[in-house]
């Protein structure tokens, strides 16, 4: 039998999904610093130096296991309530949610590895949104308004992730909240003019005498 020659193109992608999977089961269960490329790699059946020639070291594995969970960032045509939707189902997710818990573990300890979590996870989410036809000057407030209070209970466990209805029901939420819903213009509310047309309830009635 003669050598087998280099992998193909979808081999390759499918060896390389095959090392994400198997590095997001080991960083999850066992943690990211009691977890070795030697160990990856004997899982996922390949050589060290081929996850090091695919991804790079340790921390940049990390950083590709994030970042797989944004490929609605690779969306050559976006739209933003589509997006802003994705940004909500991808980082709620219970993957998602538990490589946070995994990082936050470590940040102080290990700081570049948080920054990298940064980048590829909420920065690339920001760009993405930016993309799709957010502001950018307001990309992060509504990275901010998607994950919501929600975010933080799950992080805490407190409730499960939201369907797809959910999602993109708290995606049109945020994206009204900013000015960048369906319908909604982008003018701002001026709390010290009470007749700005912006409010949609109008000026108040005039309060009446308070009573003796």
């Amino acid at each position: 039998m003669g050598k087998r020659g280099r992998p193909t193109a979808d081999e390759r992608a499918a060896r390389d999904e095959r090392v994400l999977d198997v590095a997001t089961d080991l960083f999850l269960a066992h943690g990211f610093a009691d977890v070795s490329l030697d160990r990856v790699a004997a899982a996922a059946e390949v050589t060290k130096r081929t996850i090091y020639t695919a991804f790079g070291d340790k921390a940049a594995l990390l950083r590709a296991v994030v970042q797989r969970h944004h490929g609605y960032s690779d969306d050559a045509h976006p739209d933003l309530e589509s997006t802003a939707t994705a940004v909500v189902e991808a980082l709620l997710s219970d993957r998602a949610v538990a490589l946070h818990r995994l990082v936050i573990a470590t940040a102080v300890s290990s700081p570049e590895l948080a920054r990298g979590f940064h980048e590829a996870g909420p920065l690339t989410a920001q760009a993405a949104l930016v993309r799709a036809g957010a502001d950018p000057g307001e990309a992060e407030a509504l990275f901010t308004l998607l994950l919501g209070e929600r975010h933080r209970r799950r992080l805490l466990g407190l409730e499960p992730a939201p369907t797809a209805a959910e999602a993109r029901a708290a995606a049109r939420r945020a994206l009204a909240l900013v000015g960048a819903g369906p319908g909604v213009t982008a003018t701002r509310h001026d709390p010290a003019d009470p007749a700005d047309p912006a409010d949609p309830a109008g000026p108040g009635p005039a309060p009446g005498p308070r009573s003796a």
